[in-house]
């Protein structure tokens, strides 16, 4: 074999070799940046040809009459019997993948409900299937073949920040349904997962309820929750029908079910029961739990919901007294930093954590061109921002960056202290930045948010 031959040959492994590695990089450690489905599926697609293209050029050059498109022609039946038998499955589900990548009903993300199946996030695609997360992190391979065939319901269709979940609620005959729809959407109000809805114009803390069905012995309510697309679906329909079954029951609203009528027959020998203490688990200490979102009007300043609500999540997890008080003063110092930084919006507060770590939440929503956003910008050319001289003029700045450039960029803005070298003494005197073990500031073209972290000693 002649050198320009195995150079050649060479030449083509290293492309194979560096396709592969490249698009292996791009796939699964660029796993945040690669979001768009086509993206995905086109890489994976493009290392498919690049591979076998390559392998027919190596083959070409041992043998010239072996090339790649000699081997098609002679061996037509032999090629037409396999996929007709053994490759047609995996050519039907590249074929869909590709129609998939090309059309997008959905996209990396997005929230979907495949026919038959339980709904979760769509989380990747391959030239073979499509795998989609459901509680608890558990997946399911759907192949691309049966996503092309049967009916896909996407809650989040062309939505960049939010996804939709739609709920149904029986209630009797008897029931007074405009008040059952009031309390329906007080629980979804009163939710911390949930997110706001805009109906004509005009902003509501809820979607509405819909009277659309008479079931058989029960009237059918429907209303659809909306909630951000870091949040798990699972987690925000089990808290909102926790609220409303509570709810139904407070406001003597009955949800009818079947009756079953249970005869028991005398000389029907009988196990003896477990002693009710027999296998008792016992529950831990602490456990993830989340506060109502509790909401400050503008221009107020009474935080004592607040600071209830702080003392209840302290009660909850069983914090010392120490604890307790400290979170209660990281509340209050946090909610005067972001007053201090915007006086007239409505801000969203909740608390959430376990016995290992906690977080508290504050968020507002400077919509694009509101007169509460063009203060907000107003303050970078006011001379309050000139020199950063504490912790609040600190958040103040990231949240103008974060807005600003999510105006320019049309992109969400992240900040972490953590990240950034920022010494206490940078800050001033904080019991925020000297206290958390983390803060964080997010902006989107919707809303801004603040998150202060403190980690916990296990043993507390």
């Amino acid at each position: 074999m002649s050198n320009d031959k195995m150079i050649h040959i060479i030449l083509q492994i290293v492309v194979a070799v560096l396709v592969i590695i490249v698009s292996d990089y791009l796939i699964r450690k660029r796993q945040r940046k690669l979001k768009s489905l086509h993206k995905k599926y086109l890489l994976q697609l493009i290392r498919l040809i690049v591979v076998v293209l390559c392998l027919s050029n190596i083959v070409e050059a041992f043998n010239p009459n072996t090339s790649f498109k000699t081997l098609l022609i002679r061996g037509s039946a032999l090629v037409v019997a396999i996929v007709g038998f053994a490759a047609q499955p995996a050519i039907v589900d590249l074929i869909c993948g590709l129609l998939i990548s090309i059309n997008k009903p959905f996209e990396i993300g997005d929230r979907i409900i495949v026919e038959g199946e339980q709904p979760g996030i769509v989380e990747d695609i391959t030239l073979r299937h499509t795998v989609i997360r459901i509680y608890d992190d558990i997946r399911i391979i759907v192949p691309n073949s049966q996503l092309n065939s049967k009916t896909v319901t996407n809650t989040s269709y062309k939505m960049e920040d939010r996804r939709g979940i739609h709920l149904k609620y029986s209630v009797s005959y008897d029931t007074d349904v405009v008040r059952a729809a009031e309390v329906i959407r007080d629980c979804v109000a009163e939710s911390p997962y949930t997110l706001g809805v805009t109906a004509n114009g005009v902003k509501q803390d809820s979607g509405p309820v819909y009277f659309l069905e008479f079931a058989e012995s029960a009237l059918i309510l429907d209303t659809t929750i909306w909630i951000d697309r870091n949040t798990s679906s699972y987690m925000a329909v089990t808290d909102v029908n926790i609220r409303v079954n509570e709810a139904f029951k407070k406001n003597g609203i009955e949800i009818p079910y079947n009756y079953l009528n249970v005869v028991s027959f005398e000389g029907i020998k009988r196990e003896a029961a477990l002693p009710a203490e027999h296998g008792k688990k016992v529950t831990p200490s602490k456990r993830f739990f989340r506060t109502n979102n509790i909401k400050i009007p503008g221009g107020s300043r009474d935080i004592s919901k607040v600071i209830e609500e702080a003392r209840h999540y302290a009660h909850k997890q069983r914090l010392d007294a120490r604890e307790g008080r400290r979170i209660d003063l990281l509340v209050e110092e946090a909610i005067g930093v972001v007053r201090n930084i915007t006086q007239e919006a409505l801000l969203n507060i909740w608390i959430e954590g376990s016995g290992v770590i906690y977080r508290i939440h504050i968020s507002f929503q400077p919509q694009l061109g509101s007169g509460e956003y063009k203060k907000l910008l107003n303050l970078s050319t006011s001379g309050r921002n000139e020199a950063v001289k504490n912790f609040g003029d600190k958040i103040r700045e990231i949240m103008i960056i974060g807005i600003k450039s999510t105006e320019e960029r049309d992109k969400s803005y992240k900040w972490s202290l953590s990240d950034n070298e920022y010494s206490t003494d940078n800050l001033g005197e904080s019991l925020i930045s000297a206290v958390a073990d983390d803060v964080r500031v997010s902006v989107t073209r919707n809303k801004v948010e603040l998150v202060i972290e403190k980690h916990l000693n296990p043993k507390q």
